[in-house]
């Protein structure tokens, strides 16, 4: 049985999207949303982290929610590269809260960054596909270990390697490189991520590749991550005051944050939203993950329920 209770003090939540509100690239179910719409009627903000655009979480999540209740949403996308609300209508602001894109990088330096994507595709040999749900691009490549999704999302270009991130040795010896045991797998991403770094850091570029997910890399402005916008969320009390919130009042006991991989290992980026808040504040993993890889002094648990990742979260929710 589940041990996790809800917490009736909540007033801010920070929610990763993939695979713990809705499956990869596709919709959340009905039910999560009916869910989230309780918890935005009770005047509780729903704050999304997520490495995909703002589009996705619009067609995947928003645009399920009541349009009068999407102002208690906002939306940090592209690994927290910008922050979005919404107005009254339920229409998604004309400018974002921050921006760090457009200050960040020249036009030539957004073409070179593309350039090197496309020059890695070509060095390893990577079979390219638009993002799809998982079981239709499984249908297409099977178990192809050079098959990836790419998804260029402006702020963030991120490459889904999912066959590749626990090579047999068989698939392994197969490939035309060398795959490093990295933390007990053959994981093709890392020859992939150190060669993207080699060729950002030639053409002094401000990206920074990173292992996410369960089998992604994003590519993403250096120093930004899900950290960088909740911090400046929380000491912004313009943003605070547009979603109903008041920095003097929250306390720890007021937030909660939402994942599926928070281990310091495995690429688990929705810890960097646990490190924006001060440790008491409950992180909660619907992934079966080991306690033991999270970040030492905080205060994230994992969900015992009979389910897992977005089912799991609506296991969650219903046990209110």
């Amino acid at each position: 049985m589940a041990t996790i209770k809800w917490n009736n003090s909540l007033r801010l939540i920070l929610s990763d999207v993939d695979e713990t509100v809705a499956d990869l690239y596709t919709a959340a179910t009905p039910e999560i949303c009916r869910e989230l719409e309780k918890i935005l009627e009770q005047g509780t903000v729903v704050f999304f982290i997520t490495g995909q655009s703002i589009k996705s979480v619009q067609w995947r999540i928003t645009d399920h929610v009541k349009s009068k209740l999407r102002k208690k949403v906002l939306v940090g996308h592209c690994s927290g590269a910008e922050v979005w609300g919404f107005d009254e209508s339920g229409y998604v602001n004309a400018k974002p809260f921050y921006s760090l894109y457009e200050n960040a990088l020249t036009e030539n330096q957004k073409k070179r960054w593309r350039d090197i994507v496309n020059q890695i595709i070509k060095e390893f040999k990577l079979q390219v596909y638009p993002a799809t749900p998982l079981t239709e691009f499984k249908s297409k490549v099977g178990n192809n270990p050079l098959a990836i999704m790419l998804e260029d999302r402006g702020p963030q270009i991120t490459l889904e390697v999912i066959n590749g991130y626990d090579l047999t040795p068989e698939q392994e010896k197969a490939l035309e490189i060398s795959v490093p045991n990295t933390h007990g797998n053959l994981d093709l991403r890392v020859p992939i991520v150190e060669r993207i770094d080699q060729l950002l850091q030639e053409n002094n570029l401000p990206i920074s590749p990173r292992l996410a997910g369960v089998f992604a890399i994003d590519l993403a402005i250096k120093g930004v991550s899900k950290t960088t916008a909740i911090k400046y969320i929380l000491g912004n009390e313009e943003v605070l005051r547009a979603v109903g919130l008041a920095k003097e009042r929250l306390k720890p006991d007021n937030i909660e944050v939402w994942g599926d991989k928070f281990s310091v290992i495995r690429g688990g980026t929705d810890r960097h939203m646990s490190e924006a808040l001060p440790e008491k504040v409950r992180s909660i993993t619907f992934r079966e993950e080991n306690p033991a890889e999270f970040l030492e002094g905080y205060n994230t648990v994992v969900w015992g329920g009979q389910k897992h990742l977005h089912e799991g979260l609506l296991e969650f929710l219903i046990s209110r």
